[in-house]
């Protein structure tokens, strides 16, 4: 094993890229690899993302092939995944090129979103009979659930107004399709090869779900680090490759909303851990805070909500 890299960038995991050369009865051969490395204690991460990729490999969705799960903390004192490497650039740095041919990105990146949500939901799950196709609202009902518990559990009431908010609207967002959902699909997670072929990375918040769940968090990432202009960009080439207008999208923007701010919060008041995020989460969010004002607006925004502990919380940091 050698040239061994340490390349974290983001929030959750950290990543190492590797060569492995080894001789065989064929002679020297070699291998490019990426370690990502989970928070201790949670494994089940680890093994969910490591499921998910290896399934939409088997039905012809572009990921990295996964060679090793480990669930064991004593190997490395956390568990862990081994993939293929892919030699090429981030859809983010292609697009940022002065010559860059920023339609073909983003009808690429549209495509991927579309076919994703397209995929056959059943394929993720053991027993598909666990969301019942006769109640169109529960989803959202059991992910308001779950957010509920996460609020008293972390004891975080200052955010209950957001929930109330949403909970009060549930009629409006009947679920329109069941589908598998990435978590967190923006341009820094779709690597490009050198032959241009497209692969989607980083799968740890992977679920079913509705699929405007997984489109408004984009939504809300690209308007908190880039730009509204950019954000309707995205919702409009995504809508244009499905042939309709997406129902209640801002609803579903006040759901990622809450769930970004209480990743912050629970991070910076109980450790990046206890959201599945590893330890040095914790300063790049202070470093990222100005992306949280950008958020809290929106939520004032949208709901005319105001929490003047969070707004406290923000002028602290910023």
């Amino acid at each position: 094993m050698f040239d061994f890299k340490d390349i974290t960038s983001g929030w959750e995991t950290q990543i190492f890229s590797f060569n492995l050369e080894w001789f065989s009865d064929n002679g020297k051969e070699s291998d490019e690899l990426i370690l990502r490395v989970y928070a201790p204690g949670i494994s089940e991460k680890a093994e969910r993302e490591a499921f998910v990729m290896k399934k939409l490999s088997e039905i012809g969705y572009p990921v990295p092939k996964i060679h090793l799960l480990e669930k064991d903390d004593s190997i490395l004192g956390h568990p862990f995944i081994i993939m293929n490497r892919i030699s090429g650039s981030t859809l983010e740095e292609l697009n940022s090129k002065p010559n860059a041919d920023r339609k073909k990105w983003a009808n690429l990146f549209s495509r991927l979103f579309v076919d994703l949500h397209n995929l056959d939901w059943t394929y993720l799950v053991s027993n598909p009979l666990i969301i019942p196709q006769d109640d169109p609202y529960f989803i959202i009902n059991a992910t308001l659930v779950d957010y509920k518990d996460t609020l008293d559990r972390f004891r975080k009431s200052e955010l209950n107004p957001i929930l109330e908010w949403l909970k009060a609207r549930v009629d409006r967002v009947p679920c329109q399709k069941v589908s598998i959902t990435h978590g967190d699909f923006h341009p820094m997670n779709i690597l490009i090869d050198e032959d241009e072929n497209p692969f989607v990375i980083d799968w740890g918040a992977s679920r079913v779900s509705d699929f405007r769940t997984d489109l408004a968090w984009t939504l809300l990432l690209t308007r908190a680090y880039s730009t509204q202009k950019n954000r309707d960009s995205i919702l409009n080439g995504y809508q244009s490759i499905t042939g309709h207008e997406i129902e209640e999208i801002d609803y579903f923007e006040v759901l990622a909303i809450l769930r970004r701010l209480l990743d912050v919060l629970i991070s910076m008041g109980n450790g990046p851990i206890s959201r599945g995020l590893r330890k040095g989460a914790v300063p790049l969010m202070k470093e990222q805070m100005g992306h949280i004002e950008v958020v809290y607006n929106l939520l004032h925004e949208l709901t005319d909500i105001r929490i003047p502990k969070v707004e406290d919380w923000i002028d602290r940091f910023t």
